[in-house]
């Protein structure tokens, strides 16, 4: 018997014991002989052999996290008038396990490469918790375990729904081995991940008006990204007869569909922020990773959801942040029903992006560039129907001057123009 990958010979008792059984728990598993030579015979261990037992049994036992009793064994053995230990350990299912005073850092996580016991690494810690997640990111095991949840705490008691530990092993933010979840992670007050929003004057990123980074909890970050957008989504006012009509330049529904579907939606693997970017036409909804596969452009507007994050669509649906899968973003097209313009989702490399346009970007352009008389025309009529005659008293020109005036403002959309009878009757839009 010599020593490999699974079998692994110790003289005496000392730290690299519980680091080679750590070692087999974390890989395919293996035995470890306590007592014997480097060459495989039989040294012996002095003492009570029953006292071996209990300190080996209970060091591991204690120090290790998540708990490994069901996966190994110790038992006392003599050869030769000789005992020793032979500690049989199992691949564990709770992979990676760890020295609990460490956590899940390469200090705290050991594996065997040929027959060493060496230190993982970051990226093996990584990738351990990935290949145990079986792909999918908020199922996997956190490697943060000192998490808060005093944001998620004050929306669950909102929402009248109980937030207890039992609660949070149903919803998934607690794993069946007792630990915290990357769910967990990105609803605790820790979350690593941000949402940027920028506000750029113009149709291009040259020039920014303001910007900002929210963080914490995607609760938090729903509550405070929403209000954000909410300051810089202006009221244009119409009149239909004598009542004023306000119109927001962006729906209120879509600026929530479009924000949570991108949080819902992202692939938490890829680090990086959510970005939110609004111009003078339209706001940007941008998370990484693209439309899942088998989902459509025409199979989205029907409803037709593949969710990548479903335990937070199945949380944010319980507290009504949305109302069914599925239906965000067709709640987003019907939002623009009546309006001249409409959402877009093109087609992004490695991103999922949501343009929602400025409903009232042509009237608010167009009223930028409006002349003196233009102005005066538009606050004396506001509420009113008029002819041309009408603003040739008004501003105190001939009247072919005042119809070239209304065919321009007509043109640049600020007048509506309808023939009644013989002449033409104007009035003002949004």
């Amino acid at each position: 018997m010599i020593e490999n990958q699974g079998v692994e010979f110790k003289r005496e008792y000392n730290d690299k014991v519980n680091k080679t059984m750590l070692g087999f728990l974390n890989t395919d598993g293996g035995t470890l002989y306590l007592g014997f030579e480097d060459d495989g015979s039989v040294y012996g261990l002095d003492g009570d052999i029953d006292e071996w037992y209990k300190k080996t049994v209970n060091s591991f036992r204690d120090s290790v996290a998540p708990d490994p009793t069901a996966y190994f064994r110790a038992e006392p053995k003599q050869k030769d008038g000789k005992w020793y230990l032979e500690i049989t350990v199992e691949r564990g299912t709770a992979i990676p396990y760890c020295f609990a005073k460490y956590g899940l850092v390469p200090e705290g996580v050991w594996i065997r490469i040929g027959s060493n016991t060496a230190m993982a690494t970051r990226e093996h810690i990584r990738q351990m918790i990935k290949d145990n997640g079986m792909g999918q990111f908020i199922s996997e095991l956190c490697i943060k375990q000192n998490l808060t949840f005093g944001y998620a705490d004050k929306v669950f008691s909102e929402k009248d729904v109980t937030f207890g530990e039992q609660q949070k092993r149903t919803l998934g933010l607690i794993r069946p081995d007792g630990r915290f979840s990357n769910l967990a992670l990105i609803l605790s007050d820790q979350c690593p991940y941000t949402t940027k929003a920028a506000i750029f004057e113009g149709t291009n990123k040259e020039k920014f008006k303001d910007r900002k980074e929210f963080s914490g909890s995607l609760f938090k970050q729903i509550d405070e990204v929403l209000a954000y957008l909410h300051v810089f989504n202006r009221l244009s006012g119409t009149f239909e007869g004598a009542y004023r009509i306000d119109r927001p330049d962006y729906p209120d529904v879509t600026l929530r569909e479009a924000y949570v579907n991108a949080l819902i939606h992202r692939d938490y693997y890829l680090e990086g922020s959510v970005l939110v970017s609004m111009f003078d036409d339209r706001l940007e909804f941008m998370s990484l990773g693209g439309i899942m596969p088998g989902v459509t452009y025409d199979l989205m507007l029907m409803g037709v959801s593949v969710v990548r994050n479903e335990k937070l669509a199945q949380i944010f649906y319980r507290l009504k942040i949305i109302e069914a899968f599925g239906t965000g973003i067709p709640r987003i097209f019907a939002a623009y029903e009546k309006s001249a313009v409409k959402p877009e989702i093109p087609v992004v490399d490695g991103g999922f992006l949501i343009r929602l346009p400025n409903q009232n970007y042509g009237f608010q352009k167009a009223r930028a560039t409006t002349s003196e008389r233009e102005q005066r025309l538009l606050e004396v009529f506001s509420n009113a129907e008029f002819t041309k005659k009408d603003a040739a008293e008004m501003l105190g020109i001939s009247v072919s001057g005042a119809y070239k005036l209304l065919v321009r403002m007509s043109e640049k959309g600020l007048l509506n123009a309808q023939k009644d009878g013989k002449q033409w009757v104007y009035s003002t839009v949004k």
